[in-house]
């Protein structure tokens, strides 16, 4: 009987292990490298912007093409029985029919048009064309930029949740243990009781944060279907070192909006141009050759060739040149306002970023020495029995500035991530 018994604890353990690994396998380990791959695989506007960079490639090559010569090839077949002339519709070549053509007709064209001159119109549309590719890659650049920031931001709140969490939960234990070493009467059991309480309260809204913080991030990387992910980091103060200057001209230097605001400016220019050549001549060169075949009552199989060689000048006068040219000086002006507005924003982006990060990073560094120095004295004054009252309230106030030296590293690389985004450009680790 008491084999049985040892053999059934056996399999009941094994088979506990085997379910612990199973749920174990399924918890992802992400670290901040692979949740920003992530995020940019699965983010649908990054994917958008890629599908645009891919149609504005195409549109580079279709105005290439305008410079080359059309060909066009057509055939037509007819069967007729006329009592009179007839012209065939301009869809089956548009040719005249004399009533003496009887049962088939069929006429074979080959057709090449060349534009010679066309006053700039088609080099400047491709010169457009080059400029919206180059727009569509930087504008990529911007929504990946952003991408990245969203990823860097949902990481490290993750990781402040985690870390508040995993305080809220030393410091509950501290409490309950320092509770039992304090003398205290009945009032003094009720105060400990409600501080305890507090706490665990405090834990349960810490958790319901930790769990949304989570779900966000697991959003953003596209991992919503995965049942549990987990981070790898530390939540740790990582200072850089700030020069505003420095970051100024790196942002005026890499920040992609500025770039995308530089080539509508060279889109605008061309447009300005384009409406100035509205009424420049077109010189065209075409040529075509036709075989003809018929039958007629007098001579069977009847066929002709024929060919021609044309070249055409065209002179347009527009009413609207002058109103389209002030139109586009007018938008070329609207441009160049909101580049130096961009400027200015990208500018007081930065100079705010710098600040912050500054003010960050010393007080961050400044509540590290004070908590580490508190909590030395703190654990050297616990060691005794029969300690009052204030040796709990002296937990709560370190329990708090311990919160509160987290929150001041979670604004640290807030500031940190956000002065990266501002120019444009990570610090190198």
């Amino acid at each position: 009987m008491n084999k049985k018994l040892i053999q059934i604890c056996v399999f009941l353990f094994l088979c506990g292990n085997a379910f612990a690994a199973s749920d174990s396998s399924l918890i992802e380990i992400i670290s901040l490298t692979k949740a920003v791959e992530l995020s940019k695989k699965n983010n649908p506007t990054l994917l958008s912007a890629e599908q645009d960079i891919i149609i504005a490639k195409q549109r580079v090559k279709e105005a290439r093409f305008m410079a080359l010569p059309q060909f066009s090839f057509a055939g037509t077949l007819t069967r007729l029985n006329l009592e009179y002339p007839m012209v065939l519709p301009q869809e089956f070549g548009g040719r005249y029919l004399d009533n003496s053509i009887s049962e088939n007709f069929y006429a074979l064209r080959a057709y090449a048009f060349q534009p010679i001159y066309t006053g700039g119109r088609n080099k400047s549309t491709f010169r457009i064309a080059q400029t919206a590719h180059k727009e569509a890659r930087v504008k990529y650049e911007t929504v990946q930029r952003d991408v990245v920031f969203d990823t860097k931001k949902a990481f490290y709140t993750l990781l402040f949740k985690k870390k508040i969490l995993k305080i809220s939960d030393f410091w509950g234990e501290q409490a309950k243990d320092l509770s039992s070493k304090i003398k205290k009467d009945k009032w003094e059991a009720i105060e400990i009781k409600t501080f305890i309480s507090g706490l665990n309260s405090e834990r349960d809204a810490y958790e319901k944060d930790f769990r949304l913080a989570k779900k966000t991030f697991q959003k953003i990387m596209g991992r919503q279907s995965i049942p549990s992910v987990d981070i790898l980091g530390e939540f740790e103060i990582h200072p850089v070192t700030i020069d505003s200057n420095k970051s100024l001209i790196t942002a005026m230097e890499m920040r992609s909006e500025l770039k995308s605001e530089i080539y509508k400016a060279q889109i605008d220019e061309i447009a300005v141009n384009m409406a100035m050549i509205k009424s420049y001549p077109n010189i065209y060169l075409g040529a075509s050759y036709d075989v003809v075949g018929y039958n007629t009552f007098v001579e069977n199989d009847v066929k002709s060739n024929n060919w021609i060689a044309s070249l055409a000048i065209k002179l347009p006068i527009p009413w609207d040149t002058w109103t389209q040219v002030t139109q586009r000086r007018a938008q070329q002006r609207k441009g160049d306002l909101k580049r130096s507005d961009l400027r200015d924003t990208i500018r007081f982006e930065v100079i705010n970023a710098n600040e912050n990060l500054d003010f960050w990073q010393k007080e961050s560094q400044k509540r590290k020495d004070i908590l580490l120095k508190i909590k030395d004295e703190y654990q050297n004054s616990v060691k005794t029995n029969n300690l009052p009252m204030s040796a709990l309230r002296t937990l709560k106030e370190v329990y708090n500035f311990d919160k509160s030296y987290s929150e001041s590293v979670y604004e640290q690389t807030m500031a940190k991530i956000k002065l990266e985004w501002a120019q444009g450009k990570d610090f190198i680790q």
